[in-house]
């Protein structure tokens, strides 16, 4: 098994700047909207695993994420929904 070095983590990346952003991190809060769209249930939370912003919209980008990860149908997919930044 190899160690992993200090110099691994994110390559490309100044140790400093990994660092802050570990520890600023995003967290968002999914939420399946019932069927009539009034009323949202909790699934869970993602984290955002980027260090930079996404390219268009970071809202965009965390939607997609969430109904990959949480979505079992397609029709599940259309009413998953993220909350504000925790």
């Amino acid at each position: 098994m190899t160690e992993i070095g200090k110099g691994d983590l994110l390559a490309g990346h100044k140790e400093e700047e990994v660092v802050q952003d570990l520890g600023t991190k995003k967290t968002v809060m999914v939420y399946l909207l019932d069927k009539n769209g009034i009323g949202k249930e909790p699934l869970g939370v993602i984290t955002e695993r980027r260090i930079s912003e996404r390219d268009n919209n970071n809202a965009i980008g965390m939607v997609r994420l969430a109904r990959k990860e949480f979505a079992k149908t397609e029709e599940e997919a259309k009413r998953i929904v993220i909350g504000p930044y925790v």
